[in-house]
Parts: C-alpha cells; structure tokens; sequence
C-alpha cells in the first residue's frame, strides 16, 4: 500500500502515519489475514480523515491538530515494576486495593504474572492477552473487533484499530454471573515520552452480567501520548456495570473511546471520573439494538490549572422501548476548560424512547471555561426526551451559613463541593467503589474524606 501520496496538514498527522508504516510488520497478528486486512482498512480511513480539528463539529471545542506537536514512538515493553506502592501512587491506595479480579496492562502488555487469570477463568470467563490472540483469534472476536457500534469518521478510533498493541478479550459465556468486580488497571511505564494504543474487547453473552472497572494511572512516562478504547457487546438480557478512572500525569494526553451495544432487555450502567491528563478527550458511544433495554452514562470531572477535558457522548435509539440517561458533572478551577457534547439521536421506528441528559458545571474561578452542547435528533412522534446544561459558582448562602454554623471557609467550600460531585457518584452502585471515589476527589480537593 502506497502511502507516500497522502497529504498531511500538520508533521503530527504525518508522525501517526509514519509511526504504522515503521511499525505495521512487528504489531501483534501482522501475519493474520483478518488482522492485517483490518490494521490497512484502518489506517486508509485515518489518511482519508487526518487529524481532527476544529472545522470537524464534534471536535470544535478540542482541535487535535493544533494541542498535538509531536508523536512519540510507541512504548517500550521493558517489563516495568509494578509494586504496590507503585500502584498506590497511580491509583490511589482505594482504588489500588479495590477487591477485584485484577488485569494488570503495563506498557501496553497484560501482565499474567500480576493478573488473576486463573481466578476469571475458574469462574467461566474466556480472557486472553489481545496481543497474543490476535496472531489467531477466535471466532467470538473475530466476530466483534472492530464490529461494536462501529464508527467510520472517528480518527481516534482509526489509529487505535491500526496500532492497537496491547489489551484484553473478554467473554463471558451465557449466563455467568460474577460474584466480584473486574479491575483492568491500564499503566505506562517509566522514562522517556511514548505513545500507547490499549484495545480491550468484553462481550457479555445473554444473561450475563458483571461489573468491570476501568483505571489509568502512571508509572512515571513522561509526555504519554495514550489512545484507549474498549468495545463492549451486552447481549440479550445481559449486565454490565462499566466504570473508569483516570488520573494519569499531569502532562499526559489521553484519548479514550467506548463503544457500546445492546440487545434486548439489556442493562449497562456506566460511569468515568476524570482527574488527571492535561488534556482527556473521552467519547462514548452507545447504540440500542434490542428493545426494552436500558442504559446510564454518568461522569464527573475535576480540572484545575490548564487541565482540558472534553466529554463527547451519543446514545443512537434504533429500536423502540429504549430508556437512556446521561448526569454529568464538572467542577473547573483556575484556567481549567471542561466541555460536555451530548447528543441523543432517535431514529423514526424507535418509539416509546425514553432519553433523558443533563450536564452541570461548577466554576472555581473566574477564568475557568466551561463549554456544553446538548443535541436531540429525534425522527419519531412516540418519545419523551429532554436536555439540559448549567453552569456557576458556589451558592455564597449556603457556604455563609455553613461558615456561620463554625466551619472553616475552606472545608466549607470542599463540603459543598463535594456534595454537587456526589450526586454523579451516585450512579455507582458498589459501595466501596463509590466510597473510593469520594476519597479521590476528597483529595483532589485537598481534605480528609469523612
């Protein structure tokens, strides 16, 4: 394939481009037919694409093309140490020590030594190191990758497809339930700056159901440059919880992509919390294939100093009796930008949908920035559907009459604070989960959690 003919605008959409041909014949399954077919499938959509700028709607408040300099090389998998107090460094000693069957990714590599294989596979499930099942995949993920609620004009998502190095397969087989969470803690590694394309593919068969928590932290890279997605398939009457948190490196860059699906009389319940990166740009996208199925996508977002976090989110009724709900929150300080894009789009036989999104803004400061498009498409008559944003300072009432009741002024501040993030954690419906997050953002704000 002829690559050399492609015109880029900027040297990083030539650098992305560069960093596949380099790289294409060491990536995982370059020898597999499917796998190669779909790598080059890939990478011609990202040439025809390039990187997304602010011209492109849905990247208007986030322009790819003018934040991104340079490309680092991919990362070096040196085999990391990965102690823990090396994870209660990334994580935070809650989320580290979170009781789950636990998938250790460093470096782009799962970690058998540091995961419970065993333990997921004694309790029914199929997992498996991506990089490795790509040289062969089975049927299951042959059937998936790459086909969850697909994206043609999604750049991101087309450089994961193309350099995807490293990640999990999932699958849980009709009926399995779980009787604990699983936690796939996503690392870098430490030294020079690198990129990571992490590819994880979960796919609940019908009845099936479990809650998996997603984490990125740090290790100590420099400048990482990470593209995340997971592609998650709900079957008929099937449950997922899906949760994630991200507080990597104050200079990091991460781009994370969800692709979900659901068949009939399914649940998913996610939620993300964003705390670190300089600048995070998560979308999330959700189709409704089977009726009588319902979804919750929930996240907050704490910023400070430059810190920009782009939430971008779709929920697609194609099918009727569909219920949707969307409460995102964000609390923004210094010159911290958050943007929330919310679409909910009904197509003309989905009736009796039911889609509901909210997205609200607390702002800490007077140059914080918070920007918020809410979009309803909807093509039938049968629907109750409804958005909404707001955005403002702390109620000056009732931080008074929390001052005039003995409370210092700044834990009043952070109890308030609190109290308008906790509603979106509420949505987490595993106590000790939600009590990690309270912790987490109990710290952000620099006060013990109660």
């Amino acid at each position: 394939m002829d690559l050399s003919v492609q015109q880029f605008r900027s040297k990083a959409e030539q650098d992305y481009f560069d960093l596949y041909t380099k790289a294409a014949k060491a990536l995982p399954g370059a020898g597999n037919p499917f796998v190669a077919a779909l790598r080059e499938d890939a990478i011609k959509a990202y040439g025809r694409l390039g990187l997304p700028h602010r011209r492109v709607e849905a990247w208007k408040y986030t322009d790819l093309r003018s934040r991104i300099d340079e490309v680092h090389p991919l990362i070096a998998v040196l085999g990391a140490e990965v102690s823990d107090a090396a994870l209660d460094r990334a994580l935070g000693q809650a989320i580290a020590a979170f009781p789950a069957y636990r998938l250790v990714i460093a470096e782009g590599e799962l970690r058998v030594d540091l995961s419970d294989m065993s333990a997921l596979r004694a309790a029914g499930v199929e997992i498996a190191s991506l990089a490795h099942v790509l040289e062969m995949p089975p049927e299951w993920l042959k059937a998936k990758l790459g086909q969850v609620n697909p994206r043609e004009d999604d750049a991101v998502l087309a450089l994961n497809t193309a350099l995807m190095t490293g990640g999990v397969a999932l699958r849980l087989p009709e009926g399995v339930n779980l009787d604990k969470p699983i936690h796939l803690i996503q690392l870098d590694g430490t030294g020079a700056p690198a990129s990571i394309f992490n590819r994880n593919v979960i796919v609940a068969e019908e009845g099936a159901s479990a809650t998996i928590l997603e984490s990125y932290g740090s290790l100590g890279v420099t400048g990482l440059q990470r593209n995340a997605v997971t592609e998650v398939r709900v079957g008929d009457k099937a449950s997922i919880h899906h949760i994630k948190l991200q507080r990597e490196a104050a200079d990091a860059l991460h781009l994370g992509v969800w692709l979900v699906s659901l068949g009939a009389d399914a649940r998913y319940n996610a939620f993300q919390l964003s705390l670190g990166a300089a600048l995070a740009r998560n979308q999330v996208y959700v189709g409704f294939d089977g009726e009588g199925s319902s979804a919750d996508v929930s996240g907050a977002c704490l910023a400070r100093d430059r810190q920009h976090c782009d939430t971008t989110l779709v929920v697609e009724h194609r099918v009727p009796s569909c219920a949707s709900r969307e409460l995102f929150k964000l609390v923004l300080d210094d010159e911290a930008r958050g943007i929330f894009q919310g679409k909910v789009v009904v197509a003309p036989d989905a009736q009796k949908s039911d889609g509901k999104q909210m997205a609200q803004a607390l702002l800490l400061s007077e140059t914080a920035e918070f920007d918020s498009k809410p979009e309803l498409e909807i093509f039938a008559d049968d629907v109750v559907c409804g958005h909404g944003a707001t955005s403002g300072q702390i109620d000056e009432d009732l931080l008074f009459y929390l001052e005039s009741r003995g409370l210092p002024e700044p834990e009043a501040r952070a109890m308030l604070i609190q109290a308008f993030v906790g509603e979106a954690f509420e949505v987490v419906d595993n106590e000790v989960l939600r009590e990690a997050f309270n912790a987490a953002s109990a710290a952000w704000l620099g006060v013990q959690a109660d």
